[in-house]
């Protein structure tokens, strides 16, 4: 069966100038796909996030549970190929994205191998590396599997087969992830366990674990979706209430900084 997207002559919408996330899909999936996919949790946060979808640079089978709905709505794609994490491909990709956009992005949101990358991204920003996406103040990761992926070899010095999720992450040398993070898991996925581990990665303290009655899918349940929809807005509601107040203390700082100078030409 062959699946084809109605075309539309209808001008396409404004963007709006609420904040953005990034999306990123699961392994086997695309954009489009995982636009699908999100739709309940999308619209759920219509009214506070504009989310902005962007492909994988690997073609690749579809993944698991892709078949049969999403079948001929190809090419399916991935965050990696044999070789691991290319950060040549895919960091260019992210930025170029972002950049075209133009939008205020304030966190990323990730499916499975998406909320792997999404966790590495994370991880760059803390370390401070000079690359590292400063835009995101937050991370949502659902159903993720393990362990993070990073752009940095220096960061993530994983091999490529354990890039395939057959190697832990070395916690004895990898500093934990404190940016706040929501882990959404369920309890019938057959990952679950992989979930848990990437969970692993973030201080309890700054993480929320949410754990529902589905397998490795985003939550369908109305109350279930509202819920997770209420922790984003709450995420980024404290974000913004950091980035505020690190705006009036440096404000504060600057306005001290120039009364001293007033004082000492006065002495003069």
């Amino acid at each position: 069966m062959t699946v084809y997207a109605p075309k539309s002559s209808a001008k396409p919408k404004p963007k709006s100038n609420l904040p953005c996330l990034l999306c990123l899909h699961g392994g086997g999936t695309s954009a489009y796909i995982f636009a699908i996919q999100v739709g309940r949790l999308q619209r759920a946060l219509a009214k506070h996030f504009r989310l902005v979808f962007v492909d994988g640079p690997f073609e690749c089978p579809p993944g698991p549970g892709v078949l049969p709905f999403f079948e001929g709505m190809g090419p399916y794609r991935r965050w990696i190929n044999q070789d691991g994490c290319d950060e040549d491909k895919v960091r260019p990709l992210l930025k170029k994205k972002i950049a075209e956009d133009g939008g205020n992005f304030v966190g990323v949101l990730g499916f499975s191998q998406g909320a792997r990358l999404a966790l590495g991204l994370l991880h760059e920003k803390q370390e401070k590396r000079a690359e590292a996406f400063n835009e995101f103040g937050f991370g949502v990761f659902i159903c993720g599997t393990y362990p993070p992926l990073g752009l940095s070899s220096a960061l993530f010095p994983i091999t490529p087969t354990a890039q395939f999720e057959t190697q832990y992450w070395d916690k004895e040398h990898e500093s934990i992830l404190n940016i706040p993070t929501l882990h959404v898991m369920g309890d019938k996925d057959p990952f679950l366990h992989k979930s848990r581990l990437l969970s692993q990665c973030s201080d309890p303290s700054s993480a929320t674990i949410m754990e529902f009655g589905m397998g490795h899918s985003l939550p369908v349940v109305p109350a279930d979706t509202q819920r997770v929809a209420n922790k984003v807005i709450a995420l980024h509601q404290n974000y913004q209430y950091e980035l505020d107040a690190k705006n009036v203390g440096m404000l504060e700082k600057g306005m001290g900084q120039v009364a001293v100078t007033e004082i000492s030409t006065q002495q003069i």
